[in-house]
């Protein structure tokens, strides 16, 4: 069992993510217009919270075997998806027509994903309780 000692995300979180994104990605966001056009911010968006998905539900099993590892993929796709989501609400301000989403909740959604996913990512990156990037998790209580 993994003792991280609650620093990292587990297997759940990351497949709660992967839940998430993936509803919105494939299911609730449709990239185009109503004309059919296709929108190029909502194309992005929409991608990038299909691949966003793909990523968690990769860094989850992966996170069975190699936790750090998978906590590092999942931080690392978190912090590349909250900029991703903040280029798509300037793309979004920048075609008043095609408003299709709240960019308000999109930078909410941004800052709560970016700022969770930069503080992981940090702690992976500092922590001397793992044995490499690709370590199997944190070494025992006491360093043996």
């Amino acid at each position: 069992m993994n003792q991280n000692n609650g620093r990292f995300a587990g297997s759940i979180v990351m497949l709660f993510s992967a839940a998430m994104f993936g509803y919105f990605g494939f299911y609730l966001i449709k990239p185009v217009s109503t004309s059919g056009q296709p929108i190029l911010f909502m194309v992005l968006l929409t991608w990038t919270l299909r691949i966003s998905a793909a990523l968690f539900l990769l860094s989850a099993l992966l996170t069975v075997v190699r936790p750090i590892l998978g906590n590092l993929l999942y931080s690392l796709v978190g912090v590349v998806g909250a900029g991703l989501f903040v280029v798509v609400v300037v793309m979004d301000f920048t075609d008043p027509k095609n408003q299709t989403i709240s960019p308000i909740l999109l930078l909410l959604f941004a800052a709560w994903n970016g700022y969770g996913s930069w503080s992981a990512l940090r702690s992976i990156l500092v922590s001397k309780q793992h044995v490499g990037v690709a370590g199997g998790g944190p070494e025992p209580a006491g360093g043996q």
